[in-house]
């Protein structure tokens, strides 16, 4: 019976949130699948679940110390949500249930356990799709830009290209720069390669934060080098290169070289970091801690004449 009441809590908690929350995750859901550009939400809770499994044994460790702050987190979720059912807006209610997640762990065990979860719950923001008007609102722009740095790759390697907007003309063939080749894709994603990798670097806050705004430009470069492939694969093969097993294998490859490039920046960025932080020399360090009667003595701490630690050779 104990352990029953011990349990009605938690599975009561449960309850509501699949009968509120249910049909947000479901639709969210859908959209993982439907749209290309988020095929990776798939993965991102599963991420988020590992990394708090990983963290277990210092959640158990933690002191629990329920906060009322939580509850005032929680009636602003709710809040969220209601604002966002009422006016559709799915992304404002999910991002309440994010919200809503947070305040929970405070509500229930405090600032400490929310610390040690406040990253992997955070992460799950890739998980949610952005709003039409943030999607829209970046796509023209990478279109229009990729669009001119394949016109400029093009006409380097003295490949004759003009462009209109979002197309691209050529001597046999016109491309356009679809939605699809925006890059948003792979933006998002790398945005989260990046933000996971960053976040378990050793390294002071604003090396952290180098890392992970790398990927931003790696993430546009790359993209603008796919759309330069593209051209240069229907100068020299045909229109069907822009489309099939030869496309997408040349974007995996610009995706890899990518990463690889990432992971280079990282790297340096780590060795910087580090030699910034070193001392430039030992007589910088502080002094090992003397123990009581050991001034004086001329021998190291710690040690003593006779050690009970070892019998005597």
């Amino acid at each position: 019976m104990t352990r029953l009441s011990r349990l009605a809590p938690p599975l009561a908690l449960l309850a509501i949130l699949a009968i509120g929350y249910g049909p947000v995750v479901v639709e969210m859901v859908r959209d993982w699948a439907r749209d290309a550009n988020y095929h990776h939400g798939f993965l991102i809770p599963l991420v988020s679940g590992y990394l708090i499994w990983r963290g277990r044994g210092r959640l158990r460790r933690a002191e629990s110390a329920p906060s009322i702050l939580g509850l005032a987190g929680a009636l602003a979720a709710a809040a969220l949500f209601v604002l966002g059912s009422a006016g559709a807006e799915v992304f404002t209610q999910r991002i309440s249930l994010l919200l809503l997640l947070g305040s929970l762990v405070l509500f229930l065990h405090g600032r400490h356990h929310l610390r040690l979860v406040a990253f992997p719950l955070a992460f799950l923001l890739f998980a949610v799709p952005l709003p039409y008007l943030i999607y829209y609102g970046l796509t023209g722009p990478l279109q229009a830009f990729a669009a001119k740095c394949a016109i400029w790759g093009l006409r380097l390697v003295g490949v004759q290209a003009l462009a209109e907007g979002n197309m691209i003309h050529l001597a046999n063939t016109s491309l356009e720069v679809a939605e699809a080749c925006s890059g948003i894709r792979s933006l998002y994603a790398f945005l989260a390669v990046g933000a996971l990798v960053a976040h378990y670097t050793p390294l002071p806050l604003w090396g952290r934060l180098a890392i992970f705004l790398s990927t931003i430009p790696l993430s546009v470069a790359g993209n603008a080098v796919r759309v330069w492939g593209s051209g240069m694969g229907a100068c020299m093969v045909g229109p069907e290169a822009t489309t099939g097993t030869l496309h997408e294998l040349f974007g995996l490859l610009v995706f890899v070289v990518s990463l690889v490039l990432f992971l280079i920046i990282k790297k340096v960025a780590g060795k910087l970091w580090s030699s910034d932080t070193s001392s430039p020399s030992s007589s910088s360090e502080p002094p090992p801690s003397m123990g009581p009667g050991s001034a004086g003595t001329g021998r190291s701490p710690g040690r003593s004449p006779t050690s009970t630690d070892s019998p005597a050779s």
